[in-house]
């Protein structure tokens, strides 16, 4: 029985002809009729014993070679770049989902869509939800048609049930040359063969605004101390090895990172992979106490779940380091943009040290008093019982959507905010026009610019003035900023020109 299966592993070590036609196998059938085609007689039953006690003898060996491996290759490694987890593989669902990939990055909408159940979820960041394959196709043309290329970058990938995690960089070249790597988190749901339900958790925006800044340390790459994990190239060795598409490229199906942006060739880039168990109860339970102390501004307690080196990331924005840093990231959050009232999580998956939570987000505007719901995937990384990586994977934008955000100034600061007062005097017959105008430029260009921080329009009811409040952190990030994309501004500007002036405020009645 045994003789016969290690006849065949034998056989497939020297002929790399062999060795391709049993990869392809997806079950167990599969592999003993390949088998059999050649020349290699053997039941499933004789199949899974033999393999049984390969892992029984040769299991503890393997996971100690690889134990010194890791080591090894982390104390050779430079004091910026470390070989760590960087990719966690089992299963045919993730070899499923590498073959969506696949699709997305040969701009294949067709293939695509093959992939989903005629009844399927499909969710991008906060767009609408599609429940059908024409709507997933309409949008993947649409996203296709606004980019040059596209690379799937991933981190880790883990398979739990009928579950596929998958988290990692998503480079996009865009039409004009530039390229943007923006963090994203995946979450797939297997129906059979099939993808019933992808929901993708990352702020898009920066593809479409190259205005909106996105710090190299967005990466997943970004681990504690700043350090960066060696990119494991999963998808370009995908296209170089898997037999499906190597097939598929010779039918003319190439990946557009070989062809447009930046045109790499299709490879194998190394790396190490390790396993582990799951978190433990405590570890799960100090993640639940924390979300809580966040709610009720507990500070001093959401300092007690986190590491002294604490790594905290909210979507493409800038990281934090250190319990200071966080703390003061969510009170200026809560003072002047959204406080955090509540989620419902939807799903709770553990692993090794890593717990991740798929959830609605509810916040509260502070201006407008506006709620808000954000679809978010939120992983965190422990050490002990404490938090030392918390990464917030979801598309914040809703939050700039409210438009008459009201920012509160600290009595005794008053002079850390700059206000700009820019007067237009206009026809009646187009304040609007003005209005519009101002709304676009001002929610296009300048809201993005370093150190703004909010703006307030306003129009006189006789529609002979129109006057736009904004406030910065100096009059410098203000100068800057005009500089920057003052160019742009409206034509409308030419003919009603505005009277800005920076101000300065010299007192200020707060009830």
């Amino acid at each position: 029985m045994a003789d016969k299966v290690l006849s065949l592993l034998t056989a497939a070590f020297e002929n790399p002809t062999l060795q391709k036609e049993l990869h392809t196998a997806k079950t167990p059938e599969t592999f003993v009729n390949i088998a059999a085609e050649n020349g290699y007689n053997l039941t499933k039953e004789e199949l899974a014993t033999a393999l049984g006690k390969v892992h029984v003898v040769f299991g503890e060996v393997v996971q100690s070679m690889m134990s010194d491996l890791i080591t090894a290759a982390e104390s050779n490694n430079g004091s910026n770049r470390k070989v760590l987890n960087t990719e966690k593989v089992s299963g045919t669902n993730v070899d499923l989902v590498k073959r969506l990939f696949s699709r997305g990055e040969a701009f294949d909408s067709e293939g695509f869509i093959t992939f989903f159940t005629d009844t399927p979820v499909y969710q991008f960041g906060n767009f609408d939800v599609c429940t059908d394959k024409q709507s997933i196709k309409k949008s993947a043309d649409n996203f296709f048609s606004q980019i040059d290329a596209v690379y799937h970058e991933i981190k880790m990938m883990w398979e739990v049930g009928d579950l596929v995690f998958v988290e990692m960089d998503v480079f996009y070249w865009r039409k004009d040359g530039s390229m943007v790597s923006l963090p994203c988190t995946d979450i797939f749901r297997v129906q059979g063969d099939k993808f019933s339900e992808l929901r993708i958790f990352m702020d898009v925006n920066p593809v479409f605004d190259p205005a909106i800044p996105v710090p190299p340390s967005a990466s997943v790459m970004t681990v504690t101390e700043g350090k960066e994990l060696v990119p494991p190239g999963t998808m370009r060795r995908h296209f170089a090895e898997h037999p499906e598409a190597v097939q598929r490229i010779a039918q003319g199906y190439v990946p557009k990172w070989s062809t447009a942006g930046p045109r790499w060739s299709i490879g194998e880039v190394n790396h190490i992979n390790q396993t582990s168990a799951v978190a433990s109860p405590q570890q799960f339970q100090a993640v639940g106490e924390l979300a809580q102390a966040v709610m009720a501004q507990n500070w001093e307690k959401v300092k007690s779940y986190l590491t002294d080196d604490v790594f905290y990331k909210v979507g493409s924005g800038e990281h934090r380091y250190g319990q200071q840093q966080v703390i003061d990231f969510f009170k200026h959050t809560f003072q002047n943009i959204a406080v955090f009232t509540g989620h419902k999580v939807r799903k709770v998956w553990q692993e090794p040290d890593i717990i991740t939570m798929e959830m609605d987000a509810f916040y509260e505007m502070v201006g407008t008093k506006k709620r808000v719901t954000i679809s978010c995937c939120d992983i965190y990384r422990m050490r002990g019982n404490k938090v030392c990586e918390w990464r917030v994977y979801a598309d914040m934008s809703p939050w700039g959507e409210d438009n008459h955000k009201v920012v509160t100034i600290n009595k005794n600061q008053n002079s850390e905010v700059f206000p700009v007062i820019v007067v237009f005097q206009v026809e009646p017959s187009r304040q609007q026009e003005l209005l519009n105008n101002i709304m676009n430029y001002g929610g296009s260009l300048m809201r993005h610019q370093p150190g703004f921080i909010s703006s307030s329009l306003h129009k006189s009811l006789d529609g002979t003035r129109v006057i736009n409040y904004t406030q910065w952190q100096s009059s410098k990030h203000y100068e800057t900023a005009r500089n920057s994309v003052g160019s742009q501004a409206p034509e409308i500007f030419k003919t009603f020109i505005p009277d800005s002036r920076v101000y300065e405020i010299v007192q200020q009645t707060i009830a």
